[in-house]
């Protein structure tokens, strides 16, 4: 299989300024467990099997002179042929009957010391968000595609469908295109003021519906939420609504290089105040950052971490009943909206 020189340099740089923590942390190796991560080295490499676990079937392990794919032997075919094949990475075959085969071949390999991938705790997530041209291009398709899937279903929902109904024709489309849905959430009627995270039921649709996707292809996310009336709204949720708009505003003013995620955070705790629903953002997260994972950070009070260009973040404020959710890349000066 061909591999793009891109893709190859992509990998052997990653590989250069991971070497470089483990050297900073004075270990021989680290072993990298995680999709996320997986994703992240190779460039949009998949190693999953079970599509809602966060790690992978086949660890990646990385030391100062060598990087190893610790491939259970049911994984070696596809790893080799489609994941990693043309990268400096090398499928090492482990029995897949044996639960400490992995740990067991990375410490011969590489020695007593191998770090767990936690070990570098937020380091290595600060590598992962640091996100390259490739990537944001990839980002950008792959939001425009949940935004526009969920566009095009949701006009079309009529009351007496299910939850359960719209969630499978959200995932059905977005699987057709190589998406899948780590997080897939729909909400009927009042479901939607008394649920931040509502999972589908059977409950029919009748006056307002709510569905909620964060999609992944290539490793990376991207989020998205959309709330359709079939009945004209009440003067109560129109003014939730407007003072929801006002945070992802102020959110997205905030959302500069150099400042941080308590600052933006800071912000729109700020603007819910002067719109009159101070304490609504204690119901629910207000999001963080973006790529890898669904959110590799999320904004807490007196988080430091700093935005940096090329950084993806996804905000979603909400005043009950209402909500939006944009998605976003860090550049220089406004941030670059992908979906909303």
């Amino acid at each position: 299989m061909s591999v793009p020189a891109s893709r190859v340099d992509v990998v052997n740089d990653r590989l250069t300024v991971l070497r470089s923590l483990l050297s900073e942390h004075g270990a021989p190796g680290v072993l990298l467990r995680t999709r996320a991560s997986f994703a992240w080295l190779t460039l949009g490499g998949l190693n999953h099997v079970v599509v809602g676990s966060e790690s992978g079937a086949v660890p990646l392990l990385v030391t100062a002179v060598a990087a190893w794919a610790l491939a259970p032997l049911n994984e070696v075919g596809r790893i080799t042929d489609e994941e990693v094949a043309g990268l400096p990475l090398e499928v090492r075959p482990v029995p897949w009957e044996d639960p400490g085969a992995v740990q067991a071949e990375g410490m011969a390999l590489a020695g007593d010391g191998v770090l767990a991938e936690e070990d570098l705790g937020y380091d290595l997530v600060d590598l992962r968000s640091q996100l390259i041209a490739v990537e944001h291009g990839r980002m950008r398709a792959l939001a425009s595609d949940i935004a526009a899937t969920l566009d095009r279903l949701l006009t079309d929902v009529r009351p007496g469908d299910t939850e359960h109904d719209i969630a499978g024709r959200v995932g059905g489309e977005l699987l057709s295109m190589g998406i899948r849905a780590p997080v897939l959430l729909v909400a009927a009627d009042d479901r939607i003021e008394r649920y931040r995270h509502p999972i589908p039921t059977d409950r029919a649709v009748g006056r307002r519906l709510m569905a909620v996707a964060v999609g992944e292809r290539w490793g990376l996310h991207a989020a998205v939420t959309r709330i359709v009336d079939l009945e004209p709204s009440s003067e109560t949720l129109r003014r939730r609504a407007a003072a929801t708009a006002e945070v992802l505003e102020a959110m997205r003013a905030a959302t500069r290089p150099g400042a941080t995620l308590d600052d933006v955070l800071a912000a729109a705790r700020a603007t819910y105040e002067s719109t009159g629903f101070a304490d609504e953002w204690r119901l629910h997260h207000q999001g963080g950052t973006i790529g890898y994972a669904p959110r590799e950070r999320i904004a807490t009070p007196g988080d430091r971490t700093e935005l940096r260009p090329g950084m993806a973040v996804a905000w979603n404020p909400s005043v009950t009943g209402t909500k939006l959710e944009a998605t976003m890349i860090v550049t220089e000066g406004e941030p670059e909206e992908l979906a909303r």
